[in-house]
């Protein structure tokens, strides 16, 4: 694997233009306040830091509760090569979720209250708490390759046989924390009926939440790996990708059909066809997200050639994002009265929040064991993948 270089280079550069232009909006957030460092007003309150931070981080943060399940619960041990991966991205993924919230929230320093003062009302309270255990529990299922370089024999056997020992229990609860959080974030926006388009609203949000959350997951997932393998020539067998991208089709199927069935009963299909921003902006969800890459993903020839499977994810998760902005700024702008456009401030918190993510996946691919391991396989080219 490649090590690390102390060179200038134009990446560099930018990723310190990003964190010195974010630096500068977290001072402006914290300083200032909301109204001078964001575009956000009583009528518009949630906009990129939440579509963007907290129900696109979270959604793209299910492939480590879907690979865990498929792994340690229902045993299909194939999908072990990518199981540390799909982990340490969706610890990444919560916790660039938890420094959103920082931002989003007008008293940041309050964040403790939900612990103590419970409200079993509020769907935010169940948001909080899920967001807080179920970052705990990918800390934990994460820690074994932090322990691993643990230089004293003694404690490093003893934790990773305790983690051994509770490893299934700590599965089950991730996997139904993440269930709950994922749905529950679409559950949110029942409270905006007559309010979002009905495009997106339905009684079914949480499903459609849930059900398009795991296909974005795994997208992110393989597109992580194969970064790894391109940029920090890390030895995988890249035959895994293949196999990952083999459940996404199915899942974005699912979701298409559960999605097309919900917009029948509740008489929404004549809104698809009137020419206004929120149908082209349903059209080019639809696009991204089901129509490309169930067509791409159905040829043997694109899932067997990496750079093209990475580009096929890519559309997924460009779709998902499309989709999750569509129901927390676009189908909400005709009844708020209000065209946002978020302030550049909040364009560079999120961007130094993503830039951050990047750094630690990659200090993590180098310096710990995350990526799965083989002594020997066909050299292969970036286009194709060698046949064995």
């Amino acid at each position: 694997m490649k090590g690390l270089s102390n060179k200038i280079t134009l990446w560099r550069g930018m990723v310190g233009l990003i964190f010195a232009a974010g630096l500068y909006a977290t001072y402006a957030r914290f300083a200032w306040g909301l109204g001078r460092a964001t575009n956000l007003t009583d009528a518009q309150p949630w906009g990129l830091w939440v579509g963007m931070g907290t129900l696109c981080g979270v959604g793209l943060s299910a492939g480590g509760f879907a690979i865990a399940a498929a792994v340690y619960l229902l045993g299909f041990e194939r999908y072990r090569p990518v199981l540390r991966t799909a982990v340490l991205v969706s610890f990444l993924g919560y916790l660039s979720v938890i420094a959103g919230m920082m931002y989003e929230l007008g008293l940041p320093w309050r964040i403790w209250h939900p612990i103590f003062m419970w409200n079993r009302h509020s769907m935010l309270f169940e948001i909080s708490w899920c967001v807080m255990l179920y970052t705990t529990v990918l800390a934990l299922e994460f820690s074994p390759a932090l322990v691993e370089k643990i230089p004293w024999e003694g404690l490093r056997n003893w934790y990773l046989k305790w983690h051994h020992e509770v490893l299934i229990a700590l599965v089950m609860v991730g996997v139904v924390l993440s269930s709950l959080h994922q749905s529950f974030l679409g559950g949110l926006y029942l409270i905006t009926k007559g309010k979002l388009d009905p495009l997106w609203y339905s009684a079914s949000l949480p499903t459609m939440f849930y059900l398009s959350a795991i296909p974005a997951g795994l997208a992110v997932t393989i597109m992580a790996m194969y970064l790894s393998i391109r940029s920090l020539k890390a030895d995988v067998d890249p035959a895994v990708l293949s196999e990952v991208s083999r459940l996404i089709a199915p899942l974005l199927a699912l979701y298409a059909m559960f999605r097309f069935v919900d917009l029948i009963t509740h008489n929404a299909m004549p809104y698809m066809f009137r020419w206004r921003e929120e149908s082209w902006s349903f059209w080019l969800e639809m696009g991204l997200f089901v129509v490309g890459p169930l067509v791409l993903l159905s040829r043997e020839k694109i899932r067997n050639n990496p750079q093209t499977l990475y580009w096929t994810c890519a559309m997924v998760v460009a779709g998902f994002m499309t989709n999750r902005l569509n129901v927390s700024i676009t189908g909400l702008q005709a009844s708020s009265g209000v065209y946002y456009i978020p302030k550049w401030t909040e364009f560079a918190s999120t961007l130094m929040i993503l830039a951050a993510v990047v750094m630690a996946f990659r200090y993590a691919v180098i310096y710990l064991d995350i990526l799965p391991k083989v002594a020997a396989r066909p050299r292969w080219t970036v286009g194709r993948v060698a046949e064995a």
